[in-house]
Formats: structure tokens, sequence, C-alpha cells
């Protein structure tokens, strides 16, 4: 009887599992990042998030936020669904065709709220729009793929 010869499945199984193991292990093409010379986080008013929502579809508009952050493109699209919904997605050419897609949401006791991304699939980061804690509202550096999933299954 070959001593080994029990053994054999278990080192297969672990030899397969480290091959397998190994693939998921290696990046596949690790994107890089557009916004790296500017901070995690970056404040806007709300006065030039705004603009956005007085803009049509076509036009070129340019937003200013702080730390010296411009977005600027052209408004593809400036819809309002619902009567306390209203959406608009700007194409940045200067960010190689980087999306802003923000909503504008009238709440019930009439405030306004601010909501959207920054993103571009082919960019490791972007950034959220959101009002901190103390009611000032940001932009969040984030990683792209935790906003758009990978659909290559």
């Amino acid at each position: 009887m070959n001593p080994m010869k029990p053994y054999a499945p278990y080192a297969l199984s672990l030899f397969l599992s480290l091959i397998v193991m190994t693939g998921f292990g290696q990046a596949n093409n690790p994107k890089p990042k557009q916004f790296s010379s500017f901070p995690d986080v970056i404040n806007c008013s709300e006065q030039e998030i705004s603009k956005v929502f007085t803009a049509s579809a076509g036009e070129n508009i340019s937003l200013s936020f702080s730390n010296n952050f411009i977005f600027s493109g052209t408004v593809k699209s400036n819809l309002s669904k619902y009567t306390n919904l209203q959406s608009a997605i700007i194409v940045s050419p200067d960010y190689y065709n980087t999306i802003f897609n923000v909503s504008k949401i009238i709440n019930a006791d009439g405030s306004i709220s601010y909501v959207g991304h920054i993103i571009n699939k082919n960019f490791f980061d972007g950034f959220d729009l959101k009002k901190n804690a103390l009611g000032i509202y940001q932009l969040k550096k984030t990683e792209s793929d935790r906003v758009i999933p990978d659909c290559n299954l």
C-alpha cells in the first residue's frame, strides 16, 4: 500500500484552493485616480448647487466649489419627474466625461435637500454630495466602484 495515496485528494484540494485564491487576489488593471490632487472633503455652498436646477439641457455650466474645485460641463438632462424631486446630469470634458448626477429634494416641511455623485467608471475615485452634521454640503471622496457596480461577471 502506498503511504501517500490517502493524502493525495487533500493535497490536490489544497493545491486547487491556492490557485483559485491567487487568481482572485490579483488586481485586474487597477483604475487610475483623477481627483488625487484634491482633498478628501470639499465644502459646497447651497447657492452654487442650486445653479444646476435653473440650467436647461444643452447649456454649459460651471460650478465653483471650495478648495479650487471647479466642475464645468454640459447639462445633459434636468428633469422634474415628481413635484418634490428634480434631477440633473452634467458631463464634464475637463474630467474625461465625468458625470455629476445631482438631485434636489423638496422635503415635507418645504426645506430643500441635495444629494449627488461625481463619478466616472474609468477612474477609481469620485465624490458623494452630502450634508454634514452641521448642515454644510460637502463633496466627500469615494471609491467609484462602490457607486458603480462592475457588471463584467
